[in-house]
């Protein structure tokens, strides 16, 4: 029984996956029109379109797997072959393709589930690497005096752009741009070589732009994007929007620091100052070197 059990789950959601295929060939499609159609809207109404059309890229295949299971066997698309009108040796064709992944769901759910788990242990590595991170020592090079004096400038900073909660900072050494990481305990982990390389101003004005992925809880958003890019890894359309995504993001928090300071060309300096290092991006944080850094540059240089 449970061995039958485990090859109905097994068949079903081989399927489920298969006909995500074209499932997310419509949501890429329509969720690009709609971006296209709004691209003068503000970034905040293209973010909440390609969230949405990322939610459903987990949700209809997540659906579908759930109405084959109550309904205790798959649903295969063969079934639906003879209500289409094709020629019949596209049929005979289409018909042999389908059977050929009937017989091969098990390899195909094997292969997906080997992948998927190796996606999941590198995102578990990361946040293992941001936990060891936001509680590693100082720098050397700059010591606590220096991280006391830049948490006071932060707190500062989050108080003079309305930002109620409290944000921990540290610097570390084995990164190239500021990151922000944690939800509920959020901290922006800034690099020794910023703190001693760059002008406080235009550190600053980094730092108000982490302030604003603090502001909107990107860090878990950016969570649940990693956990859909691993189950759905097969599909383009999951990894572009899940980009967009990313761009949009990126765009708002500019924004954010740039009302904040005031001083859009401030925040556009600094992103200059980043373009010229060779920086480390890490997609499990959210990092002022994200997207595309001259696109943003030119967006806050602007009239």
């Amino acid at each position: 029984m449970s061995t039958g059990l485990v090859g109905t789950f097994v068949g079903s959601l081989g399927w489920a996956l298969l006909h995500f295929v074209w499932q997310g060939v419509l949501i890429g499609c329509a969720t690009a029109i709609l971006l296209v159609a709004l691209r003068n809207a503000r970034p905040e109404t293209r973010y909440a379109v390609a969230c949405g059309g990322l939610l459903l890229c987990i949700a209809w295949p997540t659906a579908n797997l759930a109405l084959m299971l109550q309904g205790g066997r798959d649903i295969q698309a063969v079934r639906l072959l003879p209500l289409v009108r094709a020629p019949e040796v596209t049929l005979r064709d289409a018909a042999g393709l389908f059977a050929w992944l009937q017989r091969h769901l098990d390899w195909i759910v094997g292969a997906w589930a080997a992948c998927a788990a190796a996606l999941g242990l590198r995102m578990a590595l990361g946040l293992l690497w941001i936990g060891r991170a936001r509680g590693a020592p100082t720098a050397g090079a700059t010591g606590d005096h220096e991280e006391r004096a830049w948490q006071a400038r932060l707190s500062q900073l989050a108080a003079r752009c309305g930002l109620d909660r409290h944000v921990r900072l540290r610097i570390v050494d084995s990164l190239a741009s500021p990151i922000t990481a944690g939800c509920w305990r959020p901290v922006v982990l800034v690099p020794a070589a910023l703190v001693t390389g760059m002008s406080p101003a235009l550190l600053e004005a980094l730092l108000a732009h982490e302030l604003g992925h603090v502001r909107r809880h990107d860090y878990l958003v950016n969570l649940v994007q990693n956990v859909i890019e691993a189950l759905l890894f097969y599909h383009p359309a999951v990894w572009w929007i899940s980009h967009r995504i990313r761009l949009e993001r990126e765009q708002i928090a500019d924004d954010f620091a740039a009302c904040g300071l005031g001083e859009p060309r401030r925040l556009a300096r600094a992103l200059s100052e980043l373009e010229r290092l060779q920086f480390s991006r890490h997609h499990l944080a959210q990092a002022a070197a994200g997207g595309d850094l001259m696109a943003r540059i030119r967006r806050l240089l602007r009239p």
